[in-house]
């Protein structure tokens, strides 16, 4: 009887362990949304103007796999500017006066990883707090409009409109904290490094300017040196973009463990 009961104990040990994991995943699900700003640095701003914001939000799903690996998959709408007048060391920026404003339409999945025991009984020691980094991939809609003024009559400005779709790198650190049973709250900044040149209307594709011009322009036009004179980019490095956000979610703490057989 005594080795009947150390077997079952033992087996009972053993199909806990088993069980135990799948329990604590089913509980890791959370969703939450996120307000922030974006920033912008490319040909018209090469250097990065923390203070130069347009706001924006987001709303992901988040994923738990373990106590350190989560997976994010989000979405963000938000603006971006740029304008020559910022760069106030640089003459020919205060010249040319370009200006932009771009709004943003981003997808993203994203691949987390906590420092600590964040909301997790996978060991003796629980952190309701951690620090993480993340990395991810996604694609963003772009609908950018600037001005772009000529010697022919400084001032006037030509507008330009253009619609494209990107794809991005996403790299970033963030922070987040339980708030409630079933609430976190988060801090997090992420640089979102783009395959165009063209965020802001005005750059290089293929190593080679490429310029914009407004309908019925042609190179052979006598305004075409002017606009040339104008849309020379500020570095030859792809456009980027940041944002900044703090957010709050919701865990699903329900737990589903497998049914008996």
């Amino acid at each position: 009887m005594i080795i009947y009961n150390s077997v079952v104990r033992r087996n009972f040990g053993f199909i806990f362990l088993l069980v135990l994991p799948a329990c604590v995943v089913a509980q890791k699900w959370e969703v939450g949304t996120g307000v922030g700003v974006n920033q912008y640095k490319g040909d018209v701003m090469p250097t990065y103007k923390p203070l130069v914001v347009r706001p924006a939000a987001n709303a992901f799903v988040r994923m738990n796999f373990s106590r350190a690996v989560s997976f994010k998959a989000q979405g963000m709408f938000g603006g971006v500017v740029g304008k020559d007048k910022f760069m106030k060391s640089d003459p020919y920026h205060q010249s040319r006066e370009y200006s932009f404003n771009a709004i943003l339409m981003e997808g993203s999945g994203q691949i987390e990883y906590n420092f600590l025991n964040f909301r997790t009984n996978a060991s003796r020691i629980v952190d309701n707090w951690t620090p993480y980094v993340f990395g991810g991939y996604g694609a963003t809609l772009i609908d950018s409009k600037a001005l772009l003024k000529t010697d022919i009559n400084p001032s006037v400005f030509t507008p330009y409109n253009t619609n494209k779709t990107e794809q991005v790198m996403i790299l970033g650190i963030g922070f987040k904290k339980q708030w409630r049973n079933q609430w976190n709250w988060g801090i997090e900044f992420g640089a979102r490094h783009t395959t165009t040149d063209f965020l802001d209307n005005i750059g290089y594709s293929a190593g080679n300017l490429t310029l914009l011009l407004p309908q019925g322009v042609v190179p052979s036009d006598p305004k075409f040196k002017y606009l040339l004179k104008y849309q020379i980019p500020g570095t030859k490095v792809k456009d980027m973009y940041y944002y900044t956000n703090f957010s709050i979610s919701y865990v699903f703490y329900k737990v589903h463990c497998p049914t008996r057989r």
